[in-house]
């Protein structure tokens, strides 16, 4: 059988597919600026509401071939009505094209914060170049732009370094954990909540923080520190959780994996234990949605890492005695991380998810007035914490005098 000619047309077709191989947008490497960091200011007007600074690596400075002994991090700065405008006004300062596609850091002024961040969201959402997985940050109490321009230590890249830093303390002794652009849109759509977000800033002196200068001394003028978590009521900010309103919401979102607590015996003696190991469940006795009772469910595992006291460690009664005192703490922090969601009236504590999955039709009942039904709810805890070693001895030494 003869194979059938191939028709004109369809040669003519295919013929401008040929002349149109590889991409029409491509920009070759070294004519773009990978931006590693993305601070979000709010401006002096609404002519310039944004103020966007842009931390570029300088490439040459990073890889130590061609150094010339400067700064290895640049920051450029626009502003525009829009985020769009002020990327565009920023472009205008650089000789290459701004790559959004490798940003690890994004860091919102508290003022940007307070007044909504729905449309931030929206267009690191829509713009194809940006990535859902860049870690977010609210600037505590300054400028956001003023962290994108501080050097340190172990990092040449301020948003590599605190990117470490963040991962650090979610896994040691912190109540920070990590949030990324993904999950703070998700915690906008939260119905009757919100997002809770990492704050950062700077502590030390501002004056040579962007020049090496700050790296030459034992002690840096300048530190960037993670502390605090942003809560926020749909996509504004409404305060800010620290000390046990930040565990205790950290330990309801089951994002901690190890903390210290400390209590204090009988005697007066303080201890110190590192619990490394710890489950909160929530559920709900949901019959009648417009009392829900919510029941939060909380398994320990710690271990003693300092007892400067005559307690015998080897007693099982010392131990169910001191895991109780462990409990309580644990149950008086979350009640205080409950306490200020109702002072900030946002259930970013996910109780209405919890109401939703259990009782889907009484949601749709209580989904509008929730607010109100979760400033009053019950809320029961079940709890137990086992102290499981003493670490490399049992009891503490003494002096024999």
């Amino acid at each position: 059988m003869k194979n059938k000619p191939v028709s004109r047309g369809l040669l003519l077709a295919l013929l401008p597919l040929l002349l149109l191989t590889g991409c029409w947008d491509s920009v070759e490497l070294n004519r773009r600026a990978i931006v590693s960091g993305v601070a979000i200011d709010r401006g002096p007007t609404e002519a310039e509401k944004y103020r966007l600074s842009f931390q570029v690596i300088v490439a040459e400075e990073i890889s130590g071939e061609k150094s010339r002994g400067i700064a290895p991090v640049a920051l450029y700065t626009g502003t525009g009505r829009t985020m769009f405008e002020a990327l565009a006004d920023a472009s205008r300062q650089t000789a290459r094209f701004l790559s959004l596609g490798h940003v690890r850091v994004l860091v919102v002024s508290e003022e940007l914060a307070r007044e909504g961040i729905k449309d931030i969201m929206d267009v690191l959402e829509r713009e194809s170049d940006t990535r859902l997985t860049s870690l977010i940050f609210i600037a505590k109490g300054q400028p956001a732009h003023e962290l994108m321009s501080t050097m340190t230590v172990f990092s040449k890249i301020p948003a590599n370094d605190l990117v470490e830093k963040l991962d650090t303390t979610s896994k040691q002794f912190g109540y920070n954990f990590r949030m990324e652009v993904d999950d703070v849109i998700r915690g906008i759509q939260l119905r009757g909540g919100g997002p809770v977000i990492n704050g950062v800033f700077t502590s030390g002196e501002r004056e040579q923080a962007d020049t090496n200068d700050n790296l030459k001394s034992i002690r840096p003028r300048t530190i960037l520190r993670v502390s605090g978590l942003a809560a926020f009521k749909d996509d504004k900010m409404q305060g800010w959780l620290d000390g046990d309103a930040a565990l205790g919401t950290v330990l309801l979102h089951n994002k901690i994996k190890e903390f210290p607590v400390v209590i204090k015996d009988k005697e007066g003696g303080y201890l110190s234990f590192n619990v490394y190991q710890s489950q909160v469940t929530l559920n709900t006795e949901a019959s009648d949605p417009e009392h829900p009772v919510i029941i939060v469910k909380i398994r320990q595992q710690a271990a003693v890492k300092e007892s400067a006291n005559p307690l015998d460690l080897t007693s099982p009664e010392v131990l169910e005695g001191l895991s109780e005192q462990l409990t309580e703490e644990t149950i008086k922090q979350i009640k205080t991380a409950i306490a200020s969601a109702r002072e900030f009236k946002s259930d970013y504590l996910g109780f209405g998810q919890v109401l939703q999955r259990k009782n889907p039709r009484g949601w749709k009942q209580v989904k509008d007035h929730w607010e109100d039904i979760f400033a009053t709810c019950e809320v029961q805890f079940v709890a137990d914490a086992v102290i499981r070693h003493t670490d490399m001895r049992s009891n503490s030494f003494q002096i024999n005098k």
